[in-house]
This record gives C-alpha cells, sequence and structure tokens, in this order.
C-alpha cells in the first residue's frame, strides 16, 4: 500500500490526531468546541443512533434553533446499524466499515462559506497532518438541469486558486455531491476530497474517483447548505449559507499511521492485544477472506473488537438493549462470538476497560459509566443464557422454526408463542406491511404482550404498527371498561366526536396558550394550593360530534337530555393540563353567562376530559340539561381548576420523581425508568433494577428516605432549558428511548445533599413547590414485572394520609383480635373476622403500606395455623369461605371462567381442590393451591363449553407447562370434563412462577374459550 502521508518525524496517535483536528480550529480559526453528543438520538424520533456528525445541530439547518455558536469543531460520536446506512453485515470482512465510529466535523452557521472552509480544510491536510496534495482529487456539484439548479462553478474556482489543477478537480451529479437532509428541508452542493493510496496517471486515476476503489477513497466531505428544498419539489435559496463537514477518523488514522486497514491503527491494536491475553487464541494476523481463505479467526476479532466499541459506547450513553433490538442483537453477537469462537464466556465484559481506555481522553462519560456498562453487559449474558438454555417446550419449538426470534427478549411474555404463532398466520393479510392496529389491540387483550412487546415484534419483521388505531382501540376499551353501562351507540358516537374533535382542531389553524396550568401558588393558611381563574376567547365548539358557531339549548330539550351528550369548547388559553408526561388531565368548569342579559348568572359546565389536539386544547364538557344554555364562537368562558384533583397529581407526580431519585440513590445499581404514571388516587414507577432484589426492608428504606426529604422542606425548583443545554450536563435523569423536544424543555429539581438524595429530571408534570407539602408518603404495592423490573404504587399528601388513618383503624383491630387469641378468647365469629379481614387485604382494593400489609398477613397467617388445629372451622370450611366471596367478587354475566390461587392454601398441609371447583359449576373453573410447598392445580370444564380447542385438559395444560406439571384425569372420569395436575415442589421463586402460569392460562382461555 503507498504511503499517503508525507515521510513524518514521529508517527502521531490517534488521540493526537484527534486532538490535532480540534485544536487546529479551536486555536487557528477561533471555533467553539461542543462535545459530542450521546449516540442516544435526544430530540430526533427519524433514527434509532446517532449516524452523522450534524445530527446534534439538525435544528439549527432547520431553522428550528439557534446555533450554540457561529463557529463549531467536534468529534462525534456515530452509530450505523441497519437502515439506509447499515454497516452491521459487513463489519469484519473489510479493513474500513464499522457498526461505531467517529466522525470528526466543523461548522459555520451563517459565518464562513465555500472559500475559507475549502482553505481551512486544505491547510490542515498539507500542514499539520503534512498529507502530499499531488495524492489528492477534489469532486464538486455538476449541477441538475431537472431541478434548475447549476453547476458549482464557485466550487471550482476555489480549488483552483488553492493550487488544484483541472484535471484533479472532477465534477458529479446529486447522487454523490448534493446534500439533502430529507424529502423537504435544508440542502446544498458539497465537495469532497479524495485521496490516492496508489500512484499512477493523474488520467487513469481520476476515473476510479466514486468508483468504490478501496484504493482510493472519500476523506472528507465539505457540505455547502445553501438552499431549501419545498414539499413541491422545487429548490429555493435559504436566507443563511451553513457549512457542514465531515471526516471519517478511523479512516484518517490509518492514512496517517502508514496503514492499509483502520484495525491495523491503534484504535483497534490494543482491543487485539486484550482478546488474545484472555483468550489465548493465536496472534491476529490482519487475513480478510477471499476465495482461498475464509479467515474466520481474524474476521472474529474484528467483529468483536468493533461490537465491544459500540457496546460499551451505547450503553454508557444510556442505550438500553432492552429498547433497542439492533443493540441487543450486536451485543448478543460479541457474547456468541466470545464463547463460540473465542471459548471465553466473559471476554466481552474484560474488553470494556480496554475501549473506556482508548477513547475515555475523548469521551470522558465512558471512564465515568464503565461500572454500569459491566453491569449491564452482565445483566444481558445472563438473559441470553437463559433464553438459550429456556427449558419450555414451546419456546423450543417456536425458536427452532424462526430462528431469528432468538435476537429479542419475548419469551419471558407467557402469552408470546401463541401470539407469534398467530401473527405468523394473519401477517400475509396486513396492507402495506404494517401491522394493523385492531390485531395490536388483540396483542395486548389475549395474549398479554404490551406495547413495548409487538414493536420489538415489528421491528425483528421489518414491519410498521399502526399505533394510532391500536391506541384508539385501547381508549375505547378503556371507555367501556369505566362505563360498562353504555350502549354500542354510545360507544359509535365517541368515536365520532375523537374524530370531529381532531377535524375541528385541525381546520382551526391556531394554538391555544396552555401555559397558565403552570400558573399556581401555595397558600400557607389553608395548606392548599389555588389556580388562578384564567378568562378566555371560545374558538370551537362541538355539540357532540357536530361543529356548531352557536349554541342554543334550554331545560330538558331532546339534543341535552342524553346522558352521554357532550360539548367540547376550544379555548384560545387554558390553565387546565391535559393528560401528558404520565399525568392525568384536569377536572374542573368552564364558567359562562347564563343569560348574556343578567351577567350575574352564571352557567357551569363540568369538565370531564381534556385533549391536546393540533396544538389546541380541548374541554370536554357533560351537559346539564336541567338547565338553558347560550354559548357561541367568540364568547369568552372563565376556566376553573378543580385544585384539590390538580394538588393530589401535583403531589404524585413530585413523589414519582422522589422514588426514582430514592432507588438509584439507595442501591448504588443499574436503574432505568420503563413508564410511569400519576393520578389523583396514586402514582406508579416502573424501573429496571439490574442486580437487586427489592425486598420488604428496601422498600422501608425507600419510605423513610423520602419522608425525611418531605420534612427537610426541600424547595422543588424548574429551571427551563434548550436541548443543547441538557447535553452538556451528565447528571440529568431521563427516560432511554424518549423524544424530547428541541425548546421549552422543563428540568425539575430537588436537590437534598445532606441526605444523599438528588433529583434532576426533565417533566411537563406540575409539581409542588416545596416536599413538606407532600405531608407524608408511603409505597402501598410491589410488584415485580421481570427479571430485573419493579413496579412501585405509591401515594403521597392527603392520599396517605388517608390510607395512614386505615392503618390506625386496621393495626387496632388486629391488636385486639391477637389479644384475644393470646388470651384463648377467639370464638368463631372473630376466627371469621380473621379470615375476611384476610380476604379483603389479598383481594380488595384496599390500599395499605407494603411493608405494613406482609407484617399484618404473616401475623394473621400465624394465627390462623396455630387455630387450625383447635378451631371448629374444618378444611372445608377454610376453602369455603375464599370461594364464596369470590363467586360474590366474580358474577358469571361479567366472569364466564374462573381462574384461581386459592391464598388460604398456604396456611394448611392439604386441602382437597375438589371441594373448590363443587362450588363454581355454571362455567370452566381452574384452582391452584400451596401446601407445604407443594403446588397441585384442578380444572372443571362444563360439557356446554368443550370445543376442539378448548377443554379440561388443554386448558390445565397451559398453566401446568411453568411448573413441568403432569395433567390428568381422575380415575374413570373424563379429561375433558375434569383434570388434575400432579403436586409438584416449588422453590423461592414460586409467586413469579405462579404469575407466569396464571398469565399463560389467562391467555389462552381468552383467546380459545367462546365467550
Amino acid at each position: 500500500m503507498y504511503n499517503s502521508a508525507k515521510k513524518l518525524q514521529r508517527v502521531l496517535t490517534a488521540r493526537e490526531i484527534r486532538k490535532t483536528f480540534i485544536d487546529y480550529f479551536t486555536v487557528n480559526h477561533e471555533h467553539k468546541f461542543v462535545r459530542s453528543s450521546p449516540v442516544v438520538p435526544f430530540c430526533d424520533p427519524t433514527v434509532a443512533f446517532v449516524n452523522a456528525g450534524m445530527n446534534q445541530f439538525k435544528s439549527v439547518f432547520l431553522g428550528t434553533a439557534a446555533a450554540p455558536h457561529k463557529r463549531v469543531v467536534n468529534s462525534q460520536k456515530c452509530v450505523r446499524v441497519g437502515g439506509k446506512h447499515n454497516d452491521l453485515s459487513v463489519v469484519g470482512q473489510d479493513g474500513y466499515h464499522h457498526t461505531f465510529f467517529e466522525m470528526l466535523g466543523n461548522w459555520s452557521f451563517g459565518d464562513y462559506f465555500k472559500r475559507e472552509a475549502c482553505a481551512m480544510a486544505l491547510q490542515l491536510l498539507r500542514g499539520p497532518y503534512n498529507i502530499d496534495p499531488e495524492r489528492l482529487y477534489v469532486t464538486y456539484f455538476a449541477g441538475d438541469k431537472l431541478l434548475g439548479i447549476p453547476a458549482d462553478l464557485e466550487c471550482v474556482d476555489i480549488w483552483r486558486s488553492l493550487g488544484f489543477p483541472t484535471e484533479r478537480i472532477l465534477p458529479f451529479g446529486c447522487k454523490d455531491n448534493f446534500w439533502e437532509m430529507g424529502a423537504t428541508g435544508p440542502c446544498g452542493p458539497c465537495t469532497e476530497i479524495h485521496i490516492d493510496h496508489r500512484p499512477g496517471s493523474i488520467t487513469e486515476r481520476a476515473k476510479l474517483v466514486n468508483a468504490g476503489r478501496a484504493d482510493l477513497t472519500e476523506l472528507w466531505n465539505l457540505v455547502f447548505i445553501q438552499y431549501n428544498r419545498n414539499a413541491d419539489g422545487s429548490i429555493t435559496a435559504l436566507p443563511a449559507q451553513h457549512v457542514d463537514t465531515g471526516m471519517g477518523f478511523e479512516r484518517l488514522t490509518a492514512l496517517l499511521q502508514n496503514k492499509s486497514s483502520n484495525y491495523d491503527t491503534d484504535l483497534f491494536t490494543p482491543i487485539f492485544d486484550a482478546i488474545q491475553s484472555v483468550s489465548k487464541a493465536p496472534v491476529y494476523a490482519g487475513s480478510f477472506p477471499d476465495a482461498h481463505n475464509a479467515a474466520l479467526l481474524d474476521t472474529s476479532y474484528r467483529i468483536l473488537a468493533d461490537h465491544a466499541r459500540m457496546v460499551t459506547t451505547c450503553l454508557a450513553d444510556g442505550m438500553l438493549p432492552d429498547q433497542n433490538q439492533k443493540l441487543r442483537r450486536v451485543l448478543r453477537k460479541a457474547l456468541s462470538i466470545s464463547e463460540q469462537v473465542f471459548a471465553h464466556q466473559n471476554l466481552l465484559a474484560q474488553l470494556v476497560p480496554i475501549v473506556c481506555e482508548t477513547l475515555g481522553e475523548a469521551y470522558p462519560e465512558l471512564a465515568a459509566k464503565q461500572q454500569t456498562v459491566l453491569d449491564l453487559i452482565a445483566h444481558e449474558q445472563e438473559v441470553y443464557k437463559n433464553l438459550r438454555e429456556s427449558s419450555s417446550k414451546a419456546f423450543a419449538e417456536v425458536l427452532t422454526e424462526f430462528p431469528k426470534l432468538d435476537d429479542i427478549d419475548l419469551m419471558e411474555c407467557p402469552g408470546f408463542v401463541p401470539a407469534y404463532r398467530e401473527f405468523q398466520v394473519q401477517r400475509s393479510s396486513f396492507p402495506n406491511n404494517t401491522i394493523p392496529g385492531d390485531f395490536l389491540y388483540k396483542l395486548t387483550d389475549t395474549y398479554g404482550l404490551t406495547e413495548d412487546s409487538f414493536l420489538k415484534l415489528a421491528e425483528l419483521e421489518n414491519m410498521n404498527c399502526d399505533l394510532q388505531r391500536y391506541r384508539a382501540e385501547l381508549a375505547l376499551a378503556k371507555l367501556r371498561t369505566r362505563q360498562p353501562q353504555r350502549s354500542g351507540r354510545d360507544l359509535q358516537l365517541q368515536q365520532r366526536i375523537d374524530k370531529a374533535q381532531a377535524e375541528l382542531t385541525k381546520r382551526l389553524a391556531t394554538s391555544t396558550d396552555n401555559s397558565h396550568k403552570y400558573n399556581y401558588s401555595y397558600d400557607p393558611s389553608s395548606e392548599s394550593y389555588s389556580m388562578p381563574i384564567v378568562s378566555s376567547q371560545v374558538l370551537g365548539l362541538l355539540h357532540n360530534d357536530k361543529e356548531v358557531s352557536n349554541l342554543r339549548l334550554t331545560a330538558n330539550s331532546s339534543s341535552s337530555s342524553s346522558p352521554s351528550a357532550t360539548l367540547s369548547i376550544v379555548t384560545a388559553a387554558s390553565n387546565f393540563y391535559f393528560e401528558s408526561g404520565g399525568q392525568q388531565s384536569d377536572l374542573g368548569k368552564l364558567l359562562l353567562l347564563k343569560n348574556k342579559h343578567k351577567p350575574e348568572q352564571q352557567h357551569q359546565l363540568q369538565v370531564l376530559d381534556v385533549k391536546h389536539l393540533n396544538n389546541c386544547v380541548v374541554h370536554v364538557c357533560s351537559l346539564n340539561h336541567s338547565e338553558d344554555l347560550e354559548l357561541a364562537v367568540g364568547d369568552v368562558v372563565q376556566l376553573q381548576v378543580d385544585a384539590k384533583h390538580r394538588q393530589l397529581n401535583m403531589c404524585h407526580h413530585t413523589a414519582t420523581h422522589l422514588l426514582n431519585a430514592a432507588i438509584r440513590s439507595l442501591f448504588n445499581k443499574v436503574t432505568y425508568q420503563v413508564s410511569s404514571g400519576v393520578s389523583s388516587e396514586h402514582c406508579k414507577l416502573e424501573v429496571g433494577l439490574l442486580g437487586k432484589r427489592v425486598q420488604k426492608t428496601d422498600v422501608q428504606h425507600i419510605e423513610d428516605l423520602i419522608n425525611r426529604v418531605i420534612c427537610s422542606a426541600t424547595p422543588v425548583r424548574v429551571q427551563h432549558l434548550s436541548a443543547a443545554d441538557v447535553l452538556q450536563q451528565n447528571d440529568i435523569t431521563m427516560i432511554p428511548g424518549e423524544v424530547y423536544p428541541e425548546h421549552g424543555l422543563r428540568l425539575i429539581s430537588v436537590q437534598c445533599p445532606e441526605l444523599g438524595l438528588s433529583s434532576k429530571e426533565l417533566c411537563c408534570g406540575t409539581h409542588v413547590t416545596n416536599t413538606k407539602h407532600l405531608s407524608a408518603f408511603c409505597i402501598v404495592n410491589l410488584k415485580q414485572t421481570n427479571r430485573a423490573r419493579f413496579a412501585f404504587t405509591a401515594v403521597a399528601g392527603q392520599a396517605a394520609e388517608n390510607v395512614l388513618k386505615t392503618v390506625a383503624l386496621l393495626r387496632h383491630r388486629v391488636d385486639m383480635l391477637e389479644q384475644q387469641f393470646q388470651a384463648d378468647k377467639l370464638t368463631n365469629a372473630t376466627e371469621n373476622e380473621l379470615q375476611t379481614i384476610r380476604h379483603n387485604m389479598l383481594h380488595s382494593d384496599i390500599k395499605l403500606p407494603f411493608a405494613f400489609k406482609v407484617d399484618t398477613l404473616e401475623r394473621i397467617n400465624e394465627m390462623l395455623r396455630k387455630l387450625k388445629e383447635t378451631s371448629r372451622t374444618t378444611l372445608k370450611e377454610f376453602v369455603v369461605v375464599e370461594m364464596r366471596n369470590l363467586m360474590l367478587e366474580k358474577p358469571l354475566d361479567t366472569n364466564p371462567y374462573i381462574l384461581h390461587y386459592i391464598s388460604s392454601s398456604a396456611l394448611l398441609e392439604e386441602i382437597p381442590l375438589q371441594r373448590a371447583t363443587k362450588l363454581c359449576t355454571d362455567r370452566p373453573i381452574l384452582v391452584v393451591s400451596m401446601c407445604d410447598n407443594i403446588v397441585k392445580a384442578r380444572c372443571c370444564v362444563p360439557q356446554n363449553c368443550i370445543s376442539d380447542q378448548f377443554n379440561a385438559t388443554l386448558w390445565l395444560q397451559s398453566f401446568a407447562a411453568t411448573f413441568g406439571g403432569q395433567v390428568t384425569a381422575p380415575k374413570g372420569q373424563n379429561p375433558e370434563l375434569v383434570c388434575n395436575m400432579k403436586g409438584r415442589r416449588v422453590n423461592t421463586q414460586f409467586e413469579e412462577q405462579l404469575e407466569q402460569a396464571m398469565c399463560s392460562a389467562q391467555a389462552y382461555a381468552k383467546s380459545h374459550l367462546d365467550t
């Protein structure tokens, strides 16, 4: 390979090459260094990874954000896996493709333009980098008659004036020398600097530029953004001109270090040395696959080194394999190569410190997050191992049939296997390579898949999801649940109203000023928040699904007498919070004049829901048919938020932030938010927590810390930031995969250093202004939803105080019963009361602190165990009490089958399950018991419910598979009517296994039982 650089006194290291580039522009040309953005796209939903240096400045070019500085330089971390720029499949096959790479770039935002950019580039190459200009070719845009854009002859003149001979200045068309951001938006011609790695005739070598040759390659691309492509395809000039340049760092390093392959540079050789040292494999020889040599070992060296760099960078930047299947695929490939080629299963983890060392000077976040990276790799390694070793017969069968399922982690979802099989049957009927919304809803309703789950499935299958229709179906289902008495006609009306609201707000082509929702204050005397009333003009009206410009209703008129009649009102300004950021929408009133001639009389409309559609706030109000109503577009109404409801929401939203921060502070483990929900009743937070199993004592520690933060009366501060501001900070908690707006970001901060708690989150929700306004906090439920995921439900403020009052009453009553027990004064009535308390604690919606609930149940269970031997209550009565309560709670008309774990069975040494099934003969029933660490199950199905797909044996098998249980019918009985699962000894994971088995049985019944 010809040395394209002049002989240097000393070969520069990769670090020196990068530093030379940055220093050249900052010191010599007054550029501002801007640190690399994370490889996780922050404000751009159009890409899965940051794949170019310009990504973080995209909004500047689009005109939606101001430039951070007029002149900028940086080295940007980039990842290319999938899509238009997919390097994954060829990584390792040659010397220059990578999934992770660095892009050196300099930018001018409305400052210098073509001449300065070309001169700076050439001066750097032949000056500090000492590259022989006799080996350089430059290209320019040759023009496009169709677009009406002339050739960029200005660029030709610039290169000539810089000393380039005409034969080295080459014209190319749009494909090579016209850059566009997308179908519309900023665009412009570019000039590329190419380098010839072999000497030869200029005339002959010039023909090989842009010919895909490895010995004549592009080195630097200088883009001149001077046009805008309009929606009709036409091109117009931009008011300001920009420069965007990019030079691949790995290729430049190979050039300056006289290497024919990027993998031979000091960016990769330390990683190769570590692979060889740990695995004791033969030394990397630099061979590439050809017709005579597969070069498996050297190719594996390159793939593993490349993937180690990508995985380390992505994980350090907060990207999670659980939420990015491309990252998971790369990580699992690296794990497989480590184990299968280099015979060392932990090899990938041992390469992480080497990657951090080689890249850490440029990207200090890698070293800071090294332990996090190692923890995530260890977790993924365990998940992958368990997946491959899964004993599930159904999983093994589907994996054999569809091997690519090995790339996704959905086997923990009990309904996935039947869901995937139905997907394969139906997919040929899906139009436009899109999974329809109604089928997605079925995946959720029948098989228990979440939106996250089927998005992973769609990505694997290279399909799209109709999420809009899916969410509409989901909303409709919630509507049915909330208002089961509503007829099909009412539901159809609601769908028409939803459509009319969307059309109205789109037609209005205006936006509601919703900033008033953040205008509230705390009154210490009343210990409550006040929300000022806002007066605003009506912009649009809907009476049910009909748009009207004015509305006149008389008392008891037919048009307002329907209980489902609504009025949708769009106003120019609003102080109502619409559902977003996990926080539910406000309730309240709209006040308007009953009679314009009598202004002292006001009509009140109850606001039932608030929506944000096409930048408009829609207030959905119920109509009171007992009063006259007159309202028109242009009228002024007063908007009054329900302050008590809002305050509960605010308390719970701030409590969610404190809960998130407390978990991170106390456990010091890799933690990431999965989802959150805030309502007036409670708050919910689901987090991924690696390497930690949350116990009752952990819950108590969390509660104690948060309550101490509440007592500390710490201010809750709000700061307004831009995306550029956020990217310069390292301590802000963000939701992985969330796409944030470019401007108007609200940073909610609670800093309590004396207690070791720091909470900094981007959030659009409403919050209390001081932690003391929460008054109290307690966790009322904890559920493990996945191998490393936990869902917390908590209450704060008045909701927490109500819970604590309930606790005081219940504790007192249980204390009294325990005293009676110790005094041997328990009667049948008090024993039944213990059973009732226990049942209500387990099966009702009563909210109790999690730790209190666990402790109290243990006390009650202990009393019941001891009473079993002496009490008049028989085994039959233990079962009967629980089953009769269950049958009362689940009537036949709304529960076509019964699936139940008999919780009282844990108190007994043995339980005859037939006693339970005999109490339910009108529908299919599957009951489960666990006595003395032995789990059993019994299933009975009436004759009229049996089909080819559903009977007692089939249903019970769907449950028993999780435990590996055998299913048989009682001797002499029909296995389609009745079936038992033989007892299986259980371990400490019983609760997780039980939940998985119950979910499988639930999915099977929903799918196959004809209701």
